[in-house]
């Protein structure tokens, strides 16, 4: 049974069965939702461990898309979505809430290593930070492929 849900927004080109087998092995599901609006809907009902979304697909500036997400899923960790042409400023992407960025197209390691990031921070999150940092207060983020700072 899964403990938790990887929700991707809108029509991120992926491969359903691969990315399906990937999130079961973080012991999670995976919940496609068409809009914004359908994220808000499945956020108020369940708890998504993180939130997979492009902005330019959502056809939104990565900071509106990005306070969308954050609004509608609160306690999921958002991952940026970003094609390779488009320029991303990580550490202003970062600082503005967004846990991890992925390029598009997906490859299966960096999924699989951005999902280990969100499986260690939901763990450090429950068991540890908490008692060390209220949780509205904290943010871990990602800078690079190779850095995970958090950012308070």
């Amino acid at each position: 049974m899964a403990n938790g849900t990887v929700v991707i927004v809108g029509d991120l080109p992926i491969e359903h069965l691969g990315l399906d087998l990937l999130v079961a092995e973080f012991g999670w599901s995976l919940k496609k939702v068409e809009d914004l609006d359908d994220l808000q809907t499945f956020g108020g009902n369940c708890d998504p461990v993180t939130v997979l979304f492009g902005p330019k697909i959502l056809a939104l500036s990565w900071a509106k898309a990005l306070n969308r997400v954050m609004a509608a899923a609160p306690r999921a960790l958002p991952i940026v979505c970003h094609g390779f042409g488009e320029r991303l400023d990580l550490s202003e992407v970062a600082e503005a809430g967004a846990f991890h960025t992925l390029l598009l197209p997906f490859s299966v390691s960096e999924v699989r290593q951005s999902l280990g990031f969100v499986w260690c921070a939901k763990r450090l999150r429950t068991r540890i930070l908490p008692q060390l940092v209220p949780q509205r207060h904290q943010r871990i983020s990602r800078r690079t492929s190779r850095q995970i700072h958090v950012v308070a």
